[in-house]
């Protein structure tokens, strides 16, 4: 049986295949207005689109190959929890990251992240 994947779910799905890809980040279409980052390692982050941007921004400081791939994804509501592997190459080194996030969703956006590093340091 073929399972139907959430709009939201498949938002994250686009924004890693955008990372992966290199292709352009549709921000706006991506987060709210006000998007919060709320992450341990990144305190005073920005908030709304400028945040988003600069988060997104990181992963362009990356040498491809890049792989980042959403391992699991749990659904509630307008949550979804995710466990994320990255693989890559920064500053001449190989670096592997995992990490988890919960994501709240409003209006078909991301209106939160609440990021938890897991293994791995990435600079900001």
């Amino acid at each position: 049986m073929e399972k139907c994947m959430s709009q939201q779910k498949e938002l994250l799905r686009e924004i890693a295949r955008a990372i992966n890809e290199n292709e352009p980040f549709r921000v706006e279409d991506w987060f709210t207005e006000d998007f919060r980052l709320i992450e341990p390692t990144k305190p005073n982050w920005p908030l709304g689109h400028e945040g988003a941007c600069k988060l997104l921004a990181l992963f362009r400081t990356l040498t491809p190959p890049l792989k980042y791939v959403a391992l699991d994804m749990v659904e509630e509501a307008d949550r979804v929890a995710v466990r994320w592997q990255l693989f890559a190459t920064h500053q001449g080194e190989p670096l592997r990251l995992a990490s988890m996030a919960i994501y709240r969703f409003y209006d078909g956006r991301i209106a939160e992240d609440w990021g938890i590093p897991i293994r791995g340091e990435w600079a900001s």
